[in-house]
């Protein structure tokens, strides 16, 4: 039995994918999907509410599970690509592994989301596809992984149909993937990689970052929170209802406590007359701070642990942790409570604080991680040089690009220097990094050249205002454009100058971060709207506004300044003798293998993770 397709891509609600997903009363047997689901992985797995899931389910179950007198077949689908690496779909991959003999995927979109159109198999999916074929010769072998094989196809569309057409089963081209259940169907790259401890391993709590779910919640200025504010509480009953989008645990009538270290809120929503909570600043997107209004009763999922750790020297780290990363820097960093999203503006993340307590006394690192790095390097260090030298070596696009194919498996790993010198450096180098990432506002050291401020370039490379921007309601800006010829970027009607293409061009995977940055602010601002209130925005452009973007793109300059010299590090830390995963847990900074350490606690309780 054969089944092939190309079915639909479109996320779905719960239970569109009918008995496949909720199971026939009339059998007793668990949901279908219950197949593609593993263990501990739940706050992963909303991925699979997709059709195309529903179909790979019911195209497996019909040609492998139902038909025990014929166990044979063939699952041959395109489809998106994410359930080759994601963390969601481990599960789908391990049943694919336990219930086949052998799978091949052909990768048609290796440039990624949103590649060129002339690249694109289908010019109007700007998702990245892929080709699996996965096949059972026999009867089911559980205990033996299928030989699972990958190659990638490049080019502009015709090249690639032109290369689907000459594929072979013996082409040399196929590379295996690793045998491990859940595995990604994606061959292992660098050698370094494996060797080289995780993240979350160094810094082992986290938590995804806050998730407000209503989007009126936040906005680039003070002043649009307090109109919106106003507006509901001049509502009925029934109307604050309809503004507040009720949700989960969130209701107008629900009586829950301030979060940790912000001012107490009075009763309900539901007879709140008085002013909102002072806003706080938050990390809401790589480079963009914006304002929240800190008020539990109006966020789904607040992350109580993030707030308790706020503090003057606090510092998060986000990674993307469940998704491959594209280009950019590895991990980005914020002086403020990071948004779920705040890495590259989807597909979520996670934040871990540089340090366990609100006064900076307790670092949160691998127990034993500080004094085992002393003693081999031969020099005292601190938590703050630690996040130092992962930002000098992991922050840039030189990491993305050496570790591309191994990224394609979430989880960002850190090449640990057994070098004092090259170690100093990358401290070095990472100190002006999250300087520049909190503009100013950690890891300033003026004898170092990192005033208390937000940082500037050089005077003659310095963007300026050259044409105002109108801060009137008939000029404000609707677009913003670039000239690479004379460095200009046009916000509406003014213009900055000079702006280096580099800056213009600077990603975060796949994110353009000063298009971004700009879309929220712009006349009609870009984003998801959860409640009439998203429609209540500023009507003119702001110098805070002007002053902001100025500050952003000296920024995004000086980091680009910054590459070369963080590229250069990396080539030769690889080069040299490291401080492997295998030292670690010698010297018992790491308990057990990797593959042993699971999370504490899920994560939607808001507790930090740990080891």
């Amino acid at each position: 039995m054969v089944a092939i397709g190309n079915p639909p891509y479109d996320k779905a609600t719960k239970g569109a994918g009918k008995w496949i997903e909720t199971g026939d009363p009339g059998t007793g047997q668990p949901p279908p999907l219950d197949a593609f689901r593993a263990p501990g992985n739940g706050r992963y797995e909303y991925v699979l509410t997709n059709l195309h899931v529903y179909f790979w389910r019911w195209a497996t179950w019909k040609v492998f599970d139902h038909h025990g007198e014929a166990p044979n077949g063939v699952v041959a689908f395109i489809t998106t690509s994410a359930y080759l690496t994601s963390r969601g779909f481990a599960g789908m991959r391990e049943y694919l592994r336990r219930t086949a003999d052998e799978g091949w995927i052909v990768d048609v979109s290796p440039e990624g989301h949103q590649p060129d159109v002339p690249t694109r198999i289908f010019p109007e999916v700007a998702q990245p596809l892929c080709i699996g074929i996965f096949a059972r010769y026999g009867q089911p072998d559980p205990d033996t992984p299928a030989r699972v094989h990958y190659m990638a196809t490049s080019g502009r569309r015709e090249q690639k149909l032109a290369r689907l057409n000459q594929i072979t089963l013996n082409d040399p081209a196929w590379a295996a993937c690793p045998d491990e259940w859940q595995e990604a169907f994606h061959p292992r790259g660098d050698t370094t990689w494996m060797t080289s401890p995780l993240l979350g391993d160094l810094f082992p709590w986290s938590s995804r970052g806050v998730t407000p779910g209503r989007t009126w919640v936040h906005a680039p200025d003070k002043r649009t929170l307090t109109e919106r504010w106003k507006l509901f509480l001049a509502a009925d009953t029934e109307r604050r209802r309809e503004l507040f989008l009720e949700a989960r645990d969130r209701k107008l009538n629900t009586t829950v406590g301030p979060l940790p270290g912000i001012a107490a809120h009075s009763g309900t929503l539901a007879g709140e007359k008085g002013p909102h909570l002072a806003p706080v600043r938050i990390g809401y997107r790589s480079f963009d701070r914006q304002w929240l209004i800190p008020d539990n009763r109006l966020m789904v999922v607040p992350r109580p642990d993030l707030w308790r750790v706020r503090g003057p020297r606090q510092l998060y780290i986000t990674e993307h942790n469940a998704h491959p990363l594209e280009n950019g820097p590895g991990l980005t960093f914020s002086a403020h409570i990071p948004d779920m999203d705040h890495y590259r503006g989807n597909g979520g993340g996670r934040a871990l604080p540089l340090y366990r307590d609100d006064a900076a006394l307790a670092p949160n690192l691998a127990p034993g991680l500080l004094p085992y790095l002393a003693q081999r390097l031969g020099t005292p260090g601190s938590a703050e040089d630690t996040l130092g030298y992962v930002a000098g070596v992991v922050a840039h696009p030189a990491y993305t690009e050496r570790f591309y194919a191994d990224l394609q498996i979430p989880g960002v790993r850190v090449p640990l220097t057994a070098d004092p010198d090259l170690w100093q450096e990358a401290v070095r180098l990472g100190r002006e990094v999250l300087w520049l990432h909190t503009y100013g506002e950690r890891y300033a050291d003026p004898a170092a050249g990192r005033p208390n401020e937000p940082p500037k370039l050089p005077v003659g490379r310095r963007p300026r205002v050259v044409v105002s921007i109108p801060d009137t309601e008939a000029g404000m800006p609707e677009a913003i454009s670039y000239d690479s010829v004379t460095l200009t970027l046009y916000v509406g009607d003014g213009r900055v100058a000079p702006v280096a293409p580099q800056v213009w061009a600077y990603e975060v995977s796949g994110m353009k971060v000063v298009k971004k940055w700009f879309g929220y602010r712009k006349k009609h601002p870009a984003g998801r709207r959860s409640s009439p209130l998203d429609e209540i925005n500023p009507t003119s452009w702001s110098p805070q506004y002007t002053t902001e973007l100025l500050e952003l793109l000296n920024v995004l300059g000086r980091l680009v300044d910054l590459e070369p010299a963080q590229a250069d590090l990396l080539e030769r830390i690889c080069a040299a003798p490291q401080i492997t995963v295998a030292d670690l847990e010698q010297a018992g900074v790491f308990p057990l293998p990797a593959s042993a350490r699971k999370p504490l606690t899920n994560d939607r309780s808001g507790t930090l993770f740990g080891t």
